[in-house]
């Protein structure tokens, strides 16, 4: 299955809750973690791009990416490898992370209820979401791991987070740009369609995201609007990607 739409997809009703991801969906933080690895390893005389680390580490689990990246490599990395690396996101979140190009904008024109889910402890979520101008937008409803102490591909952040809003997960429509992520709303039962837009999005990337057939796959957040409402405009674009209304 490409990005098309089924005649499935157009025929529901619209979601009754949209369930964001947050890091590298509502915001670029993932091509920021990337690009410090990337560096990272580049001063040890390893050449990767950001592009072939946000790849090969898709879908691993925190605690093993020190490992996926040594088996990669073919080397042995400092214990404390990656504890240095979360020091420099840390920082690098804290005065560089900007929103997805569109976020702000969709954000604000949504009628349909919406809240954020994510990965990230609360504190961390909270502190990216005020240095990337989205805090004010979602406001408290904020849902993290944290919440229930496990994370995605797990559903249960998802379903928590259908829960306090008042929401059945078969009314809810999850966008997420991850391996984990699609697999946790697959896993909750709930529809979902793939971001692939991001500054950390390969084709690589994408293609694997493919392979969960979303109900889409947006290049921009704008998209998301042509998906809620087709009656407003062409649906397929190149490659069969739903269209917003910027590229109409």
């Amino acid at each position: 299955m490409t990005a098309t739409p089924s005649t499935t997809a157009l025929a529901r009703p619209r979601p009754q809750l949209i369930i964001f991801d947050f890091d590298g969906t509502l915001a670029e933080t993932e091509i920021i973690d990337s690009e410090i690895i990337s560096a990272k390893l580049a001063a040890r005389g390893i050449n990767a791009h950001p592009h072939e680390i946000t790849t090969e580490l898709s879908g691993i689990e925190r605690d093993h990416l020190q490992s996926r990246l040594e088996r990669y490599f073919s080397v042995d990395l400092p214990t404390n490898f990656m504890k240095a690396v979360e020091m420099e996101i840390q920082q690098a979140t804290s005065t560089q992370l900007a929103a997805t190009p569109g976020a702000i904008e969709l954000l604000e024109w949504l009628s349909i209820p919406f809240c954020v889910a994510s990965n990230t402890s609360r504190f961390n979520l909270i502190r990216r979401m005020r240095a990337a101008n989205l805090l004010g937008l979602v406001g408290p409803r904020i849902f993290s791991a944290d919440d229930i102490g496990v994370r995605k591909p797990d559903p249960s952040v998802l379903l928590f987070a259908a829960e306090v809003m008042g929401v059945c997960p078969s009314d809810c429509l999850v966008i997420e740009d991850s391996v984990n992520g699609l697999n946790a709303a697959r896993n909750a039962n709930m529809r979902y369609c793939a971001f692939g837009g991001g500054r950390h999005h390969s084709i690589a990337l994408r293609d694997i995201l493919r392979t969960f057939e979303p109900e889409a796959l947006f290049l921009n957040l704008e998209e998301l609007k042509a998906f809620l409402y087709p009656e407003e405009g062409s649906w397929l674009g190149v490659d069969g990607v739903a269209l917003g209304r910027s590229q109409r």
